[in-house]
């Protein structure tokens, strides 16, 4: 009782604040939890009647408790509110405007690149259909050629999520739907690293590559206090939403 009670002590009062997730503007923290709802600068939310304290169409005062942003600490009490984690369908989202935009340029680069063994998927494609024409015995699947092209698609894969994560804090599906990746141990707008972009893609495009895990991967973040999904946690990274 007593440590609940310390502990709660040192929560900051609900109120709005500068956003965590680095919006430029201000969202509401009710007290145990920052809420989805935010603000201009001064300026009150649309439709939102703020509680605990905070009238109807009163500004709120400068943040008594300095600068929110993760892992850095606040004026006095020494505890940091969370930045807004992004949820399960958000990234989902973002995975999908991924394989979209990636589609076209990857599947040019490798079918000029690796003329072998796109001309061997070709081939077997066209027996198979002659042997379901004709009867005749099916052709052989091309192991080889596919693992080649899977592995090629992997390190494209590998050196846009390194690149872009490492550049611009996210991916372009991320991008465009507000996410970014930070170090878990780093301050809102702090870049992750090569070295751990690297290992994040790595771990993504590997798990993803093999059964059941390319399942497990994305759920776990549904198990996970930070929303991490297995590779977020190899590479010690969260994801937010601006």
């Amino acid at each position: 009782m007593l440590f609940a009670m310390s502990f709660s002590a040192d929560l900051p009062p609900a109120g709005w604040y500068s956003d965590p997730a680095g919006s430029g503007g201000e969202r509401y923290w009710d007290g145990g939890d920052w809420s989805q709802v935010t603000r201009p600068v001064g300026g009150m939310a649309a439709g939102y009647a703020p509680h605990q304290g905070q009238p109807g169409g009163q500004q709120s005062p400068q943040n008594p408790y300095g600068a929110t942003a993760y892992g850095q600490p606040i004026h006095g009490g020494g505890f940091t509110p969370q930045p807004v984690l992004a949820g399960f369908w958000w990234r989902v989202l973002a995975a999908f405007l991924d394989g979209l935009i990636t589609a076209i340029p990857f599947g040019l680069l490798v079918f000029f690149a690796l003329p072998g063994p796109i001309g061997e998927l070709q081939q077997y494609f066209a027996d198979s259909f002659n042997s379901g024409y004709l009867g005749t015995a099916m052709p052989d699947t091309p192991d080889a050629a596919l693992a080649v092209l899977s592995i090629a698609s992997g390190l494209l894969s590998v050196i846009y999520r390194t690149v872009m994560v490492a550049k611009l804090g996210g991916t372009l599906g991320q991008l465009i739907t507000g996410l970014r990746v930070l170090p878990t141990a780093g301050q809102l707008g702090t870049p992750v690293k090569w070295g751990t972009s690297a290992l994040r893609a790595v771990a993504a495009v590997a798990f993803g590559q093999v059964p059941i895990l390319n399942i497990v991967d994305p759920l776990s973040m549904l198990f996970s206090a930070r929303k991490q999904t297995l590779h977020d946690r190899i590479a010690t990274t969260i994801v937010v939403k601006k």
